[in-house]
């Protein structure tokens, strides 16, 4: 499908120009980082083809969050492909939460009213937030598959220090400083080109996919062996 022309006016304001500078990123990664892409068009079809393959699930709740994830895969491969790189990371978390949120309701579905009686009240709202906590998710996923586990757990800290939070790793890899005699100037990549950073959050871009798919295994084993996902991720993950 051919993309419409703009519509009028755009690209006369700074913020439809970076929309466009984007965009042309997103070509250049397309174009000239074929392996990392090629494997990221893999991890997209091996998500497709979970999801297609969930229908009449009895576990259809947990359908949802591995939903989410595929979205937020999707979000971080444009904003990786645009050089868009912290706040790559940040949806990278996202992407690893739902799969360790779907596998948590999974194991207890007694918990989805927990879930979703979050805003009823106070006293619901910290109910929600006593049980839903990360650290016991990991705990959980460790007892279900203690190697996928660990890498989800290396993975998220992964993300929270280069994007997900405003932690110095995520400033100084944007960061530029500019000295002269008379004085400095620091300036803040918005979108970054070919570089070591782009690498890092391609390569993590594609660890964050399959894992949080493979998370989903232990909830769908039996359709991830007939639809031959347990084969294809093992494929993927090779050199990762």
């Amino acid at each position: 499908m051919a993309l419409p022309d703009p519509p009028p006016a755009w690209g006369h304001d700074e913020l439809t120009k970076l929309f466009d500078l984007a965009r042309a990123n997103e070509y250049a990664t397309f174009a000239n980082y074929k392996s990392e892409i090629g494997r990221l068009l893999d991890i997209d079809r091996a998500y497709r083809k979970g999801i297609d393959g969930l229908n009449h699930s009895k576990d259809w709740f947990a359908g949802f969050f591995l939903l989410r994830a595929h979205s937020n895969l999707v979000a971080a491969c444009r904003l990786a492909w645009a050089g868009q790189i912290p706040e790559c990371y940040a949806i990278l978390r996202s992407c690893l939460e739902n799969a360790l949120y779907g596998v948590y309701l999974a194991q207890n579905p007694k918990s989805r009213e927990t879930w979703l009686r979050r805003h009823e009240s106070d006293e619901a709202m910290r109910a929600v937030k006593d049980e839903f906590k990360i650290r016991s998710m990991l705990d959980l996923a460790q007892r279900l598959d203690k190697p996928e586990a660990d890498v989800a757990h290396h993975l998220y800290e992964r993300t929270i220090d280069y994007g997900a939070h405003p932690n110095e790793r995520a400033l100084l890899q944007t960061l530029q400083i500019n000295e002269s005699d008379d004085h400095i100037q620091f300036k803040i990549v918005y979108l970054e080109g070919d570089s070591d950073q782009l690498k890092l959050s391609l390569k993590t871009t594609s660890q964050v996919g399959v894992c949080g798919l493979a998370l989903f295994r232990s909830v769908y084993r039996e359709r991830f062996n007939i639809l031959d996902l347990t084969n294809m991720l093992d494929h993927i993950k090779k050199g990762l």
